[in-house]
């Protein structure tokens, strides 16, 4: 099977499970994945995990995680979703055995010829039960290869984030060791619950007994959600802002420099090349899930050198100075007022243009209102992705919000229009989908993306 080929066949399952599903096996996907993972031999038992959930902050959080294990002597994977440019970005084992952790991170990813070695070797029982009425969605199917592949790799400890929710993820089939909830809102409301109570009530769903549950700040009655959680399990609850703190110490479009105290020790000083407030609660998350693991302390080196070596592309990353050009995927409310927070501190008296397309499931109006109104200019386009807003509807919809909307279909062109019409002092946030980003960062990268500390993967 080649690689072409093993993409295409993931991708059949995309929308095979809606239109040949059973009612009933839809209403089961944890079963279903269970079984998938029998047929395969349960590699998701080969390994310790992390599990990582939240409706935002999830994906800051296991690469901070990732990057300081990669400074640790344990073999580590890595499983994220959803990619911004390459399919095999979601699937990554760093082995300390084959160089230096300064390697960039897109070494680390799953190979052409790995994946589609191991798609050829799922293809069977993915077939039976397809056959059987049982079909995996394409998620269940990316994540049971990435057990498979973690297994076979000899991953030692495995950080996995949740793709939706939490309780009948197909990630949730791992017995992990320590879990993180980043902050719950309002997100996927059609699926998970109208409020964030129901939402949190599905996120802490991965709950279990015997492991450490980290938790960012959250609003009192999400807090309690997850306090009876943890009590019903027996496990303890650990809440950033309570029982560990960070402290931010310097703040630029470079990043932060934060001191955290931790469970077990003090980390002073950390350079942490993301940009966003939010990210230094994050970090906390990420080095007291790294402290939850350890039976005997966190060496302040490895904490030091793994968060100035992180990367998380498509989130407030610069890829152009003049004018500041800004990729960030923000595409719910709680993103968008992060967003909002930091355009208003870092860059004060620059005229703000945003380029945004977002999914029809979002709650467009409510990111309106957070961002429109720090707004010069809205340029509406759209990904490719099937689920995003025609331009003119969103248009339409952001109108209220805006004092100034325009349409440019092909994202691409009004990136380069927007690119040369704005002043050098001019800022252009591309916004509002991961898709969008995703696809003018790769169209972008042979242009002027530009080369910040840590390398952009090609």
């Amino acid at each position: 099977m080649t690689y072409q080929s093993a993409v295409a066949y993931l991708e059949s399952f995309i929308n095979f499970e809606r239109s040949h599903q059973p009612s009933e096996m839809r209403a089961l996907p944890l079963e279903r994945m269970r079984e998938l993972c029998r047929r395969l031999g349960d590699p998701q038992r080969r390994f310790r995990s992390v599990l990582v959930t939240g409706t935002n902050a999830k994906g800051s959080i296991c690469a901070m995680l990732y990057s300081m294990l990669r400074e640790s002597t344990l073999r580590t994977g890595l499983y994220t979703s959803p990619h911004l440019e390459h399919l095999r970005e979601r699937i990554r084992v760093w082995d300390p055995a084959s160089g230096s952790a300064e390697r960039r991170h897109a070494d680390d990813w799953i190979s052409e010829s790995e994946l589609s070695d191991l798609v050829g070797e799922l293809a069977p029982a993915l077939d039976a039960m397809r056959q059987a009425g049982q079909a995996p969605s394409c998620f269940e199917v990316m994540t049971a290869l990435a057990f498979l592949h973690f297994s076979r790799r000899q991953v030692e400890i495995a950080v996995l984030e949740v793709g939706l929710g939490g309780r009948l993820d197909a990630t949730n089939v791992v017995e992990q060791a320590v879990s993180v909830i980043g902050p719950v809102g309002l997100d996927h409301a059609d699926i998970l619950g109208p409020d964030p109570v129901a939402i949190a009530r599905e996120k802490a769903g991965i709950i279990k007994p015997g492991q450490v549950v980290l938790s960012a700040p959250q609003q009192g009655e999400v807090l309690d959600v997850l306090r009876v959680a943890c009590d019903s399990q027996g496990v303890p609850l650990v809440v950033c802002g309570e029982d560990l703190t960070v402290t931010v110490q310097d703040y630029s479009l470079d990043g932060l420099q934060v001191t955290v105290a931790g469970l077990r020790g003090i980390y002073e000083s950390l350079e942490i090349p993301l940009i966003g407030r939010h990210q230094a609660q994050n970090a906390a998350l990420a080095i007291g899930a790294l402290e939850a693991l350890s039976s005997t302390g966190v060496p302040h080196a490895l904490v030091e050198r793994g968060l100035a070596r992180v990367e998380w592309p498509g989130r407030l990353e610069v890829v152009h100075d003049a004018p500041l050009v800004l990729l960030d995927g923000a595409h719910n409310p709680q993103a968008a007022l992060a967003l909002r927070d930091t355009l208003v501190e870092l860059c004060p008296g620059r005229k703000i243009h945003l380029l945004i397309g977002m999914s029809g499931d979002k709650a467009i109006e409510e990111v309106g209102h957070l961002l429109g109104r720090i707004a010069a200019g809205v340029t509406c386009t759209q990904s490719r992705n099937p689920r995003a807003v025609p331009p003119t509807e969103l248009a339409m919809r952001l109108a209220p919000y805006c004092p100034d909307v325009h349409v440019m279909s092909d994202a691409i062109d009004a990136y380069t229009y927007l690119l040369n019409a704005l002043a050098p002092q001019d800022l252009l946030v591309v916004t509002g989908s991961l898709f969008l980003v995703g696809e003018l960062r790769a169209a972008l990268r042979y242009a002027h993306v530009k080369r910040r500390r840590a390398a952009i993967a090609e």
